[in-house]
């Protein structure tokens, strides 16, 4: 009966720690990077998540290598959540937060097809799940014209990891 209290005690403990720790949900709009969509729903169907490790952190990890169906958008930033500058001509892409897993998809590629047509780029930036549910991709002006024209806007895509 003394371990299951003590081990009460800490799971209490641990829990109160969790919870006392402060939530920033402000959005700095000057730190808002320009992108061509607008809000929508976020679901977790693709991600799961990880029960707290021994560091008190919670972690988010993509689930499957695809294929995944969602929105296509195009964005106008010059460096990304990778830490590689690139510009609006570079085959890259914006992966949702949840599947990003921090900076985990780095540098990975993926294969979007629309119309027929199939193109792959790189994955260097996060799209702030403001503008990116989990299965959605913002891509720069080049993947995006290789699909579509630009003022076409928004895309229906299907996507994976290759």
């Amino acid at each position: 009966m003394a371990i299951i209290y003590k081990f009460a005690i800490v799971a209490a403990a641990a829990l109160a720690m969790v919870s006392a720790a402060p939530v920033n949900n402000k959005i700095d709009a000057t730190n808002v990077p320009v992108r061509n969509t607008t809000a929508t729903l976020i679901t977790a169907k693709d991600s799961i998540l990880d029960s707290a490790n021994a560091q008190g952190s919670v972690s988010i990890q993509a689930s499957g290598s695809g294929p995944f169906t969602g929105r296509g958008t195009w964005f106008t930033d010059d460096v990304g959540s990778c830490g590689t500058p690139f510009n609006t001509n570079d085959m890259i892409v914006a992966m949702n937060e949840a599947k990003m897993g921090g900076r985990a998809m780095c540098g990975r590629y993926v294969s979007i097809t629309y119309g027929g047509k199939t193109v792959r780029a790189r994955v260097t930036d996060t799209c702030p799940s403001q503008y990116c549910s989990s299965t959605a991709l913002d891509m720069s002006q080049a993947v995006f014209k290789q699909l579509a024209p630009l003022d076409k806007g928004v895309i229906q895509v299907q996507w994976s990891f290759v």
